[in-house]
């Protein structure tokens, strides 16, 4: 068994951490070009010169090209660089469970803390870079006064906390895991992605950045309220430039440049910050093909990792969901994979055994098998959903589904989070047990008093308990992705191997498979008997049990007129029937 210092493990890690490491790298490289693209449309419309356009389009090239330009991206393309190295941490941690909200929010609060202050930073950097193309009033940040002093110039600290909002504000608009990655079914090239992308994301960011530019206006007025005096005082007791506050933010509602500045600002940053995410998105479900063959007196070598190892590999989620891609692709294509499949099915020499299948085989069942076991032991305490209310329709006593939704759905809450009804009476003492004295045995065991105290506030149960329903929801809402190209992947080898397996190697472990998926199944229908409120993952939910029920129904055609050969246990065959008779529904 190898151990955590192993060789064989820790080339295994620099292998797979070098795959993600190298689709990381190339998206932070297109993120900073992605910043001199933008900065060439902020350039293109802050000189735009409709009567000399060889003479505008002349000098922006230039200006985009000048050597000051490249100097004073410098600090803008640090902080892009930092952002994407946070971007990226996130696919780099493995999966974990949080029982209870308080836990997860305390585990992420660092991480989310990190993100806010890279998205601050790249838009506060980004409205300083773009200023310094502008002219005095909005590019310096003190300006020369009547009496020769030099006073704050307010249009400037509008833009530069401009940007600083905007950044923020999109920390709040994304969720923990901004690039998330969700494989296409057809997959573009990486520039027809980003074209695509781009012809997107740039107008919905024009269309919102009106919305944001007044959220900021409304902002501007309470910061400017607060702390326009402290800043002042901070940067060396300069003066403002209005000493009344109303004439000074008036001044900044009315200068209509300023406001065009900080809505083309606001657009572009909308449109870097979501154009980050779709270039990581794009790199990261790049396919990557595995090797499948395994070699008979020596392992792969380093640049060449397992496909099963990959499989197996938990602790980089992006590695297994590469993986599991380039199975689906590898079962499921008709020519381009046929060359991979006949490398699974061949024998080692000498010896004569099904090394490449084996290990494949062995990696998905436990991996379907743990996942089951996993998902039934957290819907095994659930109470079994109550029958529907029966009402008289046409003279017969017809289920309605709609009735007492609400009922059920608060009644289920409190089951889960502990909450007792008002309306339930309570215990109450008989007037003799109030007379009698307590002993002191009973005093003393009223210690736990405060604890029952605890679980009686609002919103304790809530923060602090683990909910009965949470590592369902956990499961079904982190695995399901991976499980159900497991699932198809295997019943598209097997039933492919009818005509390409020429040695029946997956003929041998075929009852184990058709085991494996019927388990899958009991505990995906004991989920829709269980009270759980399913909505809240109702598409990996329906995913999983039509993945299931597709690829035994997939099994069930394909091997039917060889279905008494297959050694099934009586339970399985029993269990198969439906689909046999195409009537599982």
């Amino acid at each position: 068994m190898a151990t955590a210092m192993d060789p064989a493990v820790e080339s295994k890690d620099i292998v797979f951490r070098r795959i993600c490491t190298d689709r990381f790298m190339s998206a932070i490289v297109y993120s900073v070009a992605l910043q001199y693209f933008l900065m060439t449309i902020f350039l293109l419309f802050v000189n735009f010169n409709i009567l000399h356009p060889i003479i505008w389009i002349g000098s922006t090239i230039r200006l985009l090209l000048s050597f000051y330009t490249w100097f004073v991206a410098i600090p803008l393309v640090a902080a892009v660089i930092i952002h994407g190295i946070v971007l990226t941490k996130p696919c780099l941690l493995e999966e974990r469970y949080h029982p209870t909200h308080f836990k997860r929010w305390y585990r992420n609060l660092l991480p989310r803390t990190i993100s806010l202050a890279s998205n601050g930073t790249v838009g506060c950097l980004t409205a300083w870079l773009y200023t310094r193309f502008l002219r005095d009033d909005y590019r310096l940040l003190y300006l020369p006064g009547e009496d020769q002093t030099m006073v704050l110039n307010e249009r400037f600290l509008y833009l530069f906390v401009c940007g600083l909002f905007t950044g923020c504000y999109c920390f709040t608009k994304s969720q923990t895991n901004p690039i998330a990655t969700e494989f296409r079914l057809v997959l573009l090239r990486k520039i027809v992605q980003f074209r695509n992308s781009f012809y997107i994301v740039l107008p919905e960011s024009m269309r919102k950045s009106f919305a944001v530019s007044l959220m900021y206006l409304s902002f501007y007025f309470m910061f400017s309220l607060l702390c326009r005096y402290k800043i002042a005082s901070l940067l060396g007791g300069v003066r403002v430039q209005e000493v009344s506050f109303i004439y000074n933010f008036y001044n900044i509602a009315t200068d209509l440049r300023l406001l065009l500045y900080s809505w083309l600002q606001i657009s572009l940053i909308l449109s870097n910050m979501n154009l980050m995410h779709v270039l990581f998105r794009i790199f990261l479900i790049e396919p990557k093909e595995f090797s499948i063959e395994a070699r008979a007196f020596q392992g792969p070598p380093v640049h060449e990792p397992m496909l099963a190892d990959a499989l197996a590999y938990k602790k980089i989620p992006l590695v297994q969901q590469l993986a599991a891609e380039d199975l689906f692709l590898m079962a499921d294509a008709e020519k381009d994979q046929k060359l991979r499949r006949n490398q699974l099915y061949l024998l080692t020499n000498p010896g004569g055994h099904p090394k490449n299948w084996r290990k494949l085989y062995e990696v998905c069942i436990k991996l379907i098998r743990d996942f089951t076991q996993e998902l039934d032991v957290s819907i095994d305490g659930l109470e079994v959903k109550p029958p529907p209310p029966m009402v008289m329709m046409g003279g017969t006593l017809r289920p309605t589904s709609s009735m007492d939704y609400d009922r059920f759905l608060r009644r289920q809450y409190n089951q889960n989070f502990g909450v007792r009804s008002l309306s339930t009476t309570s215990f109450n003492k008989s007037a003799e047990s109030l007379m009698t004295p307590e002993p002191m045995s009973e005093k003393k065991g009223k210690v736990g008093i405060p604890a029952e105290f605890l679980h009686r506030l609002p919103g304790y149960a809530y923060l602090f308990e683990e909910s009965k329903t949470a590592k369902s929801y956990y499961l079904l809402s982190v695995q399901t992705h991976f499980i159900v190209k497991l699932t198809q992947s295997l019943a598209a080898i097997a039933c492919r191997s009818l005509h390409e397996d020429q040695y029946g190697v997956v003929q041998n472990d075929l009852p184990c498979v058709i085991h494996s998926l019927l388990e899958l199944k009991k505990v995906v229908d004991k989920i829709g008997s269980k009270n759980i409120d399913v909505r809240k993952i109702e598409r990996n939910y329906s995913a999983l049990k039509g993945a299931v029920k597709r690829s035994l129904y997939r099994l069930s055609i394909a091997f039917e007129p060889y279905i008494n050969d297959i050694l099934l246990d009586s339970k399985d065959m029993e269990a198969l029937r439906p689909f046999l008779a195409l009537r599982e529904i």
